[in-house]
């Protein structure tokens, strides 16, 4: 069997737009949990540090699919031109409000500016796969791929935080973030020859992806997702810790990474003749089973096979949303569609990292476990309308030859 990720990091400039993609996200990911450790170490508050570190997350999840927009309007390269200036700016800021003391209302403002002036690094390598692959079967590769990078980067994120801030300094994750927040963009702003051409600009009007066919219904499910999977963390934590048994969450939540980094390879791997929105459908039961496995786990050891089927629905239902927005989205709005649905899963981590520990604090872990397979249901069920709604939508590739031919 012909290896497609083989195939797909051979096609010229691949490499170099995967290398910069990677270094820029996990900067991104860095920074909400660098940003915990290094105000609540300075200040001694976690209520602070959370809210500092919930104004980023918020400002981005607002701006960035606007930046999205504004690519597909100019080109990545002058875009992130002036993102990479203004980020590398406000971080600098940040980090010299604290060494020095600054109040917290310009921890807050400086946060959110950050959060405001990065742009969804992972719909721009996504995009740039759909302009290299569009209408190859190698393109569903290269999305699974990019899912299982972003596993990798869930995972190496706050290990990278953790051992600098815990070893070096607490100012250290930050700064390593700034670092790559400026290497990652730059890099990638001078790939110009993978970078997805303008779309003439009589296509964009005054129109948005959110217009799409069934995009509003697959950002709910992506947020859905995201908001299972942030509870499952917590509470696996909890659950452990109630049992007596802390350092086994470690082992249950990379066992989980590692099912939905495997899954992520063998889904993409493998040829599809059923359309994505399908798939989506499909996998999206499985996945509110394994979140049900532990809601209903008598004790730890029962939170192993729970991990081993949650991970290996997550990576694949994932890509199937992707692989709906390439299919329906048009390509000139691409990018911001690209950007609507990652952002929604962060809303999506951010909601249930906000409720989660709220319900163990008031009813128990397994409460929290049950909240999460709640949040998987609807998953499902948003899943199956966005099919629904789908089944009856054209593709965007067939949309514009219609247009074309009249």
């Amino acid at each position: 069997m012909d290896n497609p990720y083989g195939k797909i990091l051979s096609v010229p400039g691949a490499p170099g737009f995967v290398a910069a993609g990677f270094v820029a996200r996990l900067a991104h990911l860095m920074t909400v949990l660098g940003t915990v450790f290094l105000v609540s170490s300075v200040t001694g508050s976690y209520g602070l540090a959370g809210l500092v570190s919930a104004a980023y997350a918020l400002t981005y999840s607002v701006v960035s699919p606007l930046l999205s927009r504004r690519v597909d309007r100019q080109r990545q390269g002058r875009v992130l031109a002036v993102t990479t200036v203004a980020n590398a700016a406000s971080r600098a800021g940040f980090l010299a409000a604290v060494q020095w003391g600054g109040p917290s209302w310009s921890l807050v403002l400086l946060s959110a500016l950050s959060g405001g002036t990065m742009p969804a690094i992972g719909s721009l390598v996504r995009a740039r796969w759909s302009h290299l692959l569009h209408g190859s079967p190698l393109l569903h590769a290269a999305l699974a791929f990019e899912s299982v990078v972003d596993e990798v980067i869930l995972v190496a994120g706050p290990i990278a935080v953790a051992v600098l801030v815990t070893g070096v300094d607490p100012m250290a994750g930050l700064v390593l973030a700034l670092v790559c927040t400026v290497a990652g963009q730059t890099a990638l702003a001078l790939q110009r020859g993978t970078e997805p051409p303008v779309v003439e600009a009589g296509l964009h009007g005054r129109g948005t992806a959110l217009t799409a066919p069934g995009l509003p219904l697959l950002m709910g499910t992506f947020v859905a997702v995201g908001t299972a999977g942030s509870i499952i963390d917590l509470g696996v934590v909890a659950f452990t810790e109630e049992h007596g048994a802390k350092a086994a969450s470690g082992w249950v939540l990379g066992l989980l990474a590692l099912g939905s980094a495997v899954a992520g390879l063998w889904y993409g791997a493998r040829p599809w003749s059923s359309p994505p929105e399908r798939r989506l459908a499909a996998t999206l039961p499985l996945f509110t089973g394994g979140t049900l496995l532990f809601a209903v786990a008598p004790g730890v050891v029962f939170l192993f096979p729970a991990a081993v089927l949650l991970g290996l629905t997550m990576a694949p239902a994932l890509i199937a949303g992707f692989s709906a927005v390439e299919r329906y989205v048009p390509r000139h709005r691409l990018t911001e569609g690209m950007a609507l649905v990652t952002t929604s899963l962060g809303i999506g981590i951010s909601l249930g990292s906000a409720t989660a520990g709220k319900v163990v604090d008031l009813w128990g872990p397994r409460a929290a476990l049950v909240w999460a397979g709640c949040w998987a249901a609807a998953a499902a069920l948003t899943g199956l309308l966005t099919a629904r709604r789908l089944r009856r939508a054209t593709p965007a590739a067939e949309e514009r030859e219609r247009a074309r031919t009249g």
